[in-house]
């Protein structure tokens, strides 16, 4: 490997001092002179010049003067000034604030000067690898932080498989399994709840990227002020705040899945950037001047009619024909009833080993109410209800129909269900959706955050469904 020659500046109005400099870093250096300040500037633009070595006093331009504008093209240049007068305190104190890195009077020794100009680089370069270390190690730092906080998450609720018993999940499936092996952008639509990111995850575990990273995202949940850095990162100083570099969720999935959860709620200039993504496989962190590559498969989901978003003129239709090569729809769960039952046992046992519990289990007459039920809130209704149950069971008793919510105890069959509603599904749904949104503003003193979890969906489609109750 090839040693680095290092490129010197010297500037002295006297032609015999910079053929003196020029003598004494002859062997290994790369040399430039200039006889003024300007002269000095002009080569400062267009070489790249390690060490500059001036000379204080000089027509037009001090030596100090000269590097305080040599730091402003060069930030990281060695600036070493040779003086003859009796300017030390001016001297001494541009060295404490930075401007310059030391002074030598003259006369001066060529051999002490090349120690200096030696040393001065030597610190330099320690200074800048350090940087680049560190650098790298909160890059490190923070992948792991984001890494570990995903599997705490995955640890949390999701199977290694996807828990089902339907025909309708068995059909769904196979679908996937012709796509997963691909690097295709897959779209999952469905209701809030039905478990998109269930899917997303099988369709991650089954591809070539299965060791990597999985990084979902909810689009609508992030701070519209927040949503660029959040997605594509920002540089150190970008703006007020940003104190240190950060990587977005898309260099953090790099290699891996990134899961666009609920990507109808995201914003228009949210989604200009997320078609850039999609069409160059690069990001363009905020405060960064030159665009990062990524690789990076993209999966999305939506709970909203994105045709219907596009002709309204909410999202761009260019982005949904990049999202929906390959679309797939996830049917509630009253229209898969036989995924009811493996689904509850299943949350049955998770929670009762995460609360420490034992195992209950639950009674015929239980079981047949959580099967009768619609579950508006589809699985992750289910997976609240659960939990419920599980903190609500002493000992490994059977679960009766006592301890499930009123609103499921009290619901009707199946038979009673299809009698009200014959002929006009989507008004019966729209009104028990209705219901349970004003039940639970009701119960929850109007907190909207807090309804929004309880719900299961983000606070955006809660205002925009409120909105819609008023409305009408």
């Amino acid at each position: 490997m090839t040693e680095k020659r290092y490129e010197l500046l010297f500037v002295d109005d006297e032609p015999a001092n910079l053929q003196k400099l020029r003598r004494t870093f002859i062997n290994g250096y790369v040399t430039h002179m200039a006889e003024s300040g300007k002269d000095a500037l002009g080569i400062l633009e267009t070489a790249g010049i390690d060490v500059i070595i001036t000379d204080q006093k000089m027509p037009e331009m001090t030596g100090l003067e000269l590097l305080g504008r040599a730091r402003e093209i060069r930030p990281g240049i060695v600036s070493i000034v040779l003086t003859g007068f009796a300017e030390v305190e001016d001297l001494i104190d541009a060295i404490n604030t930075g401007k310059v890195n030391r002074y030598i009077t003259k006369p001066w020794s060529p051999e002490d000067l090349r120690i200096a100009v030696r040393d001065a680089l030597e610190k330099r370069d320690l200074a800048r690898e350090n940087e680049r270390l560190s650098a790298e190690l909160r890059a490190a730092n923070e992948r792991l932080r984001t890494e570990n906080a995903v599997l705490r998450r995955e640890m949390e609720v999701y199977p290694r498989k996807i828990v089902y018993g339907s025909r309708e999940m068995d059909d769904i499936l196979r679908l996937l399994r012709r796509v997963v092996g691909t690097e295709t952008t897959v779209l999952i639509q469905g209701e809030t709840g039905t478990g998109k990111e269930m899917i997303a995850r099988f369709i991650h575990a089954e591809s070539a990227r299965r060791d990597q990273i999985f990084i979902p995202v909810n689009c609508g949940a992030i701070p519209r002020d927040l949503v660029e850095s959040e997605f594509f990162g920002h540089a150190r100083g970008a703006f007020t705040g940003a104190t240190a570099e950060k990587k977005g969720y898309f260099e953090m999935a790099h290699g891996g899945t990134i899961f666009l959860d609920e990507i109808g709620e995201a914003p228009q200039e949210l989604q200009v950037k997320l078609l850039r993504v999609i069409q160059e496989s690069e990001i363009m962190p905020v405060g960064y001047h030159q665009p990062k590559k990524v690789d990076v498969r993209i999966i999305a989901s939506t709970n909203r009619d994105l045709q219907a978003e596009v002709a309204a003129g909410n999202f761009r239709q260019d982005l949904f024909f990049r999202i929906n090569v390959f679309s797939v729809t996830i049917p509630p769960l009253r229209e898969r009833r036989d995924d009811i039952q493996p689904l509850a046992e299943f949350f049955l046992r998770h929670f009762s080993r995460k609360l420490n519990r034992e195992e209950g289990r639950l009674s015929a007459a239980s079981l047949r109410k959580l099967c009768d039920y619609s579950w508006p809130g589809n699985v992750r209704e289910l997976q609240n209800e659960m939990e419920r149950l599980v903190l609500l069971t002493e000992n490994a008793e059977n679960i009766g129909m006592e301890l499930l919510s009123d609103n499921i105890r009290s619901s009707g069959s199946r038979s009673d269900s299809s009698h009200r509603a014959a002929g006009d599904l989507k008004t019966a749904i729209k009104e028990l959706e209705d219901a349970m949104i004003r039940e639970a503003m009701a119960r929850h003193d109007g907190n909207k955050s807090h309804v929004a979890r309880v719900l299961g969906i983000s606070r955006q489609s809660l205002l925009e469904k409120l909105q819609r109750i008023t409305l009408d």
